[in-house]
Parts: structure tokens; C-alpha cells; sequence
């Protein structure tokens, strides 16, 4: 077990270094090489939002970044099956007693997430919101003014296409990105390309120390809707809104990802979007009274649908290319064309008679059958195909789904439409699938 402990107070923290990781929440830098250090950008977040945020939302980003830093620091190689870890979180938060009967519902929520074993205790002295006097004194804040909802914007074709699809209905959404290193550029780029100029709110928690870093980072879009909650409860207080939009712009097979192998069950597979886990943060949200409804607009389309409905816009394909779906691109700068990702993106360009203008770094997938060392994805996708079998059991193995008959069946639906649209792609390119 991993005993992280967190601290706001940096008179606080141990000289010396003992057993437990201790982490400077909001902290700049760390002010000893056994600390660790998160969020400061989040923080300058929250004081640009011409609202002081509520204890409750504070809270919530208090516990994403703490999340963030244990994700971050502690190898999953290091533990015996080279994955599960297991953290117990000391964290402070501003109101605790709104949280502690959230504990159980948050720590299942996270392990559904990630596939590590969470367990939370919660002290008071946690992070205040900003004072009214700090947040007054930005120059460069959000306008409020200017928007009615807010999304999540990664520089993705998905949340991209969310972006014009909400501009194109004549919403007004302020765009949230984790801009993480390499990821910023995109996003402005992306941004500038949009038919209208959108307010923007752009964070790097940047969880720095001195140990290795785990770049498995299944708990990202855990801070992501952090993030996003915080600007959306201020979009709701400012308009005063029962509850403001927070979307999740994710094709309905990459939401459920079902595993195609056997060995990436569980948190192997992403789960950012799972409808399971998108729920359970609702829940969350409910329970700690934040006003802020998440949704995902695409959940029943797939990504081939996503982009035909916008196939006529003018220079669609232009914009497409820019937009990012591959995990891998970061290492050379270029989208790697194999990964699952790139593929279910190469398939969805193919399904709606799209150009695809991208710079794969290997556009041959014949190629890349060749490749003992990176052919994983493609197999992957071809034993899925060829299998078969029953999709309602394949998607049960991402996650529960919810109980309403008709949701439930949009869910099998739209994965066997998804793979369907990989079938068709593989197979133009000449694969028996």
C-alpha cells in the first residue's frame, strides 16, 4: 500500500523523509526532493472564473489532484501483478463532512476507473476557494458573459466535432482542456479553426517529484471533469441555471471500449467515457449538491456517423486532419495510424467517404503486419472481428450498463455499428476480416 499524504500548508511539510509520499497540494514546486507538488495551474483556474468557486467544487479539484499525483508517482510495474495498486489518500479538504458519506461511491468510482484500490480519509484545513479580493484582481479571466455550457476539448476529432456541433445549434460553449504537455498546441490550433472564437479554460496540473513517473494515467478524465466541473458550476451560478451542461463528446464505441482480447479486461481499456463511470460521477456531483449535469452527446453514434454528419461543412477534412485521436502521438509528434484509436479514426473517415489528410507515422497497414513489435492493435481488432459472437456479452465486458431497456440496446447497437465500420475498412485495405 501506497500512504500518500497531502498537505496545503507548506510550514507542514516533513524536513525528512519518512514512509509516506507527501505531496504539496497547489504548490509550486516541491520544497524538498522526497515532495511532491500538484495543481498550482488549477488553482490560477479557479480564480479566473469571475466567481468564487463553492466549497464543494473546491473540494472535488482538491481530490482530482491529489488522484492525479498518486496516479502519477506510484509504478504500476512495481506492484506483484505489475498493475492494481493500492493508495490510501490523507487529504484536506475545506469541508469534509459534505464528502466523508460520498467516500465509498468516489473510492468505487476511481477503482472502476482505474483498477486500483482507493481509500480516502478526509481532514479539515483543506484548500479554501480563492478570496472575492484575488479573483477580482485578474487581469485575464473567463467571461462568463460569453458562454452558456461548457465541453470538455481535448483535440480529438470527437470533441472537436462537439465543438462544432454546438456552435452550429447556436450554443456558446466555454471549451475546458487539459493541456498537457505536447497537447496545448493542438488545441489552439484546433481552436483557431472553429467557425466562431469560444471562450477557453486551459490546465497542466503538472504532478511533478522527484521519483519515476507511471505514464499509464487511467485516472485523467477524472481530472478532466474536475476541471470541467469548475467552470461549469460557474457558468450555472453566473446565468443562474438549475444545472449547467458539462459534455463529454465521445463516439459510442470508444465510450464503451469493450475489450477485444481477453487480457485487456478491466481497466486495461480505457474507461473514460464509459456510460458506467460517467454516471457514477454524476452521482457524485448530486451527492456533493454541485449544479452540473455531464453528458455525452454521442454515446449511441459512432465515430463514422460523428463525421459524416459533418462531411459537407466547408474544408471538413482540413479540420479533421489537425485533430488528434492517436494515445501514442506524443512520442514522435505524429499519430502513430495503428493504435486502436487510429484505427477506429482511419475507419470512421472511410465510413463517411472523408478524406483522410493525416500524417500517419505508418499509413501501410499491411506493413505493420510485419512488425512483430507493433502489430498488437491491428491483431487485436482482426481476432475481434473474426470472433464474432454476442455483442450485448462483449460490451457487458467494458461495464455495466444502464438498466433502461432502450439505452441499454442503443449501447449494443452502436458498438456492433462501430465495429462493423472497422470491418469495412480493414476489409477495403484488403485484410479477411
Amino acid at each position: 500500500m501506497s500512504r500518500f499524504v497531502f498537505h496545503i500548508d507548506r510550514e507542514a511539510i516533513p524536513v525528512e523523509p519518512d514512509d509516506d509520499v507527501h505531496v504539496w497540494l497547489y504548490g509550486s514546486s516541491p520544497p524538498y526532493a522526497h515532495v511532491g507538488t500538484v495543481g498550482a495551474q488549477a488553482y490560477d483556474a479557479a480564480t479566473r472564473l469571475l466567481l468564487q468557486p463553492t466549497r464543494a467544487v473546491m473540494d472535488l479539484l482538491s481530490i482530482a489532484m491529489a488522484v492525479t499525483a498518486a496516479d502519477t508517482f506510484i509504478l504500476r510495474a512495481d506492484e506483484p501483478d505489475g498493475w492494481r495498486r493500492t493508495f490510501e489518500m490523507h487529504l484536506p479538504l475545506s469541508d469534509p463532512d459534505k464528502w466523508i458519506p460520498l467516500k465509498p461511491l468516489l473510492e468505487s468510482t476511481l477503482r472502476f476507473l482505474s483498477s486500483d484500490l482507493w481509500h480516502f480519509e478526509f481532514t479539515r484545513g483543506g484548500m479554501d476557494p480563492p478570496p472575492v479580493s484575488e479573483i477580482r484582481a485578474r487581469n485575464r479571466v473567463v467571461n462568463l458573459a460569453n458562454v452558456d455550457c461548457v465541453s470538455l476539448f481535448s483535440g480529438g476529432l470527437d470533441s472537436a466535432i462537439g465543438a462544432l456541433d454546438l456552435l452550429g445549434r447556436g450554443s456558446r460553449p466555454l471549451l475546458v482542456s487539459h493541456a498537457s504537455k505536447g497537447d496545448a498546441d493542438k488545441q489552439d490550433v484546433i481552436a483557431e479553426l472553429l467557425p466562431s472564437t469560444c471562450e477557453r479554460m486551459s490546465v497542466n496540473s503538472y504532478p511533478t517529484w522527484a521519483g519515476a513517473d507511471d505514464d499509464s494515467q487511467r485516472t485523467r478524465s477524472f481530472q478532466f471533469l474536475a476541471l470541467g466541473t469548475l467552470a461549469a458550476e460557474a457558468v450555472a451560478r453566473y446565468r443562474r441555471m438549475a444545472k449547467a451542461n458539462l459534455f463529454v463528446c465521445e463516439n459510442g464505441l470508444i465510450a464503451l471500449n469493450p475489450p477485444l482480447t481477453p487480457r485487456r479486461l478491466g481497466s486495461h481499456s480505457t474507461r473514460t467515457a464509459h456510460p458506467h463511470f460517467l454516471g457514477s460521477i454524476q452521482a457524485l456531483l448530486d451527492g456533493a449538491g454541485i449544479p452540473v449535469e455531464v453528458s455525452n452527446p454521442y454515446r449511441h453514434l459512432t465515430k463514422g456517423e460523428m463525421t459524416a454528419a459533418n462531411a459537407a461543412r466547408h474544408k471538413f477534412s482540413d479540420f479533421a486532419r489537425e485533430t488528434v485521436s492517436c494515445g501514442k502521438w506524443k512520442r514522435r509528434n505524429q499519430q502513430c495510424g495503428r493504435c486502436v484509436p487510429c484505427l477506429i479514426r482511419r475507419a470512421s473517415f472511410h465510413a463517411a467517404g472523408v478524406s483522410d489528410g493525416t500524417d500517419y507515422q505508418y499509413p501501410d497497414l499491411h506493413a505493420v503486419m510485419t512488425d512483430e513489435g507493433g502489430r498488437d492493435d491491428l491483431i487485436a481488432v482482426q481476432a475481434a472481428l473474426v470472433r464474432g459472437g454476442d455483442m450485448e456479452r462483449y460490451v457487458m465486458n467494458a461495464g455495466p450498463l444502464p438498466l433502461a431497456a432502450q439505452d441499454r440496446q442503443e449501447y449494443i447497437d452502436v458498438a456492433a455499428r462501430g465495429m462493423e465500420e472497422l470491418r469495412r475498412y480493414l476489409a477495403s485495405e484488403g485484410f479477411a476480416v
